[in-house]
């Protein structure tokens, strides 16, 4: 399924997003920031009263005990002050989505692979869902904490609006934090121009986005109609795909060393990253190291600690790398393990 992202602000907004498409990075923002006030409002006074009847007949009859069983269902629907919501829509080429979050037809629309965006690592966790437009707000029950089906209480919470917003044709990413988020630089796959986009800025995007295989597509207007069309651009940088597959030549002094990522995680919560990668052939410690920090820049951004392991092709035993480079305290130390089998 492809979902969409529309983007665009002044110089300064630019160069934030433009970053955060070359870092692999979108940003989820907190339901507080978002341009509708009644963000996550759920009706959930029906819970509250069942939590109440319920905890008595499980035997919480004293003020104390129903206070504490109050305040843990209070913190379950706290969850829509922490989580991160990332908003996409269903259409590219709707002229009020342009004019609203694309800088009035001046920025630009990112296409997305859905389950390559959601695609981040083992340790995330994300919820999504189409919005649904309703003329009131949700009625969360127990029935939604007891069997939690389909995650009905994070959609309860992250997932309504009114039906005035119902043009937008919205689809949410939820997390469990609002912030930055990573996810596979595959998932993007067109970017659109929009109708009054500057040109350098176009040419900007396809160069710090070269080697990647995207396709770029202006928005026209059909003269005499109020309706919108796209017609396909040449990428200034070619089409050849390059991006996180290969050291270049420019780095080997020879021909490039292609390369492939087997895995990789990142956990949040103590800055440490991890990834396996499989080269063609034996690299030197000068390449290694360049690759070491290109990984960082590309993948990693926001790692404090990142360990990688390299194989080659045609090593027999792959219990133990041919080479390492770990990031720690700002310092890359790559060492070849010479008693490994090439």
């Amino acid at each position: 399924m492809l979902v969409y992202k529309y983007r665009g602000g002044d110089s300064e907004i630019f160069k934030r997003d433009l970053e955060c498409l070359e870092n692999n990075l979108y940003y989820a923002s907190s339901s507080l920031d978002l341009n509708d006030p009644c963000e996550t409002i759920t009706d959930s006074e029906k819970l509250i009263s069942q939590s109440k009847s319920f905890s008595k007949y499980l035997g919480f009859k004293s003020k104390e005990s129903l206070k504490v069983v109050d305040e843990a269902y209070r913190n379950v629907l706290s969850f829509d002050k922490k989580m991160g919501i990332y908003s996409l829509s269903q259409t590219y080429i709707d002229e009020l989505l342009w004019a609203h979050y694309g800088n009035s037809h001046k920025g630009f629309c990112i296409e997305y692979e859905l389950d390559l965006l959601l695609e981040s690592y083992k340790s995330d966790e994300k919820f999504s869902f189409p919005v649904t437009y309703n003329n009131k707000p949700p009625v969360i029950g127990m029935l939604d904490i007891a069997t939690n089906k389909n995650n009905s209480i994070v959609r309860k919470m992250g997932g309504f609006k009114s039906k005035r917003w119902a043009y937008e044709q919205e689809y949410r990413i939820l997390t469990n934090n609002f912030g930055l988020h990573a996810y596979n630089y595959q998932a993007v796959k067109s970017i659109y121009f929009g109708l009054r986009m500057d040109n350098a800025q176009k040419t900007e995007i396809m160069n710090r986005l070269k080697g990647r295989g995207i396709k770029y597509f202006q928005i026209e207007q059909i003269p005499t109609s109020y309706k919108f069309r796209v017609s396909p651009i040449k990428d200034d940088y070619g089409d050849e795909i390059t991006y996180l597959s290969q050291i270049p030549s420019k780095i080997t002094n020879t021909d490039p060393i292609k390369f492939e990522i087997i895995d990789k995680d990142y956990w949040k919560f103590n800055g440490k990253a991890t990834i396996n990668i499989e080269l063609n052939s034996v690299a030197s410690i000068s390449e290694l190291e360049w690759l070491a920090k290109t990984i960082r820049k590309n993948l990693f951004i926001q790692a404090e600690r990142i360990f990688m392991f390299y194989y080659t092709k045609s090593q027999k035993d792959k219990d133990a790398a041919w080479a390492t480079s770990h990031f720690e305290n700002g310092e890359i130390k790559v060492k070849i393990n010479e008693y490994v089998k090439k």
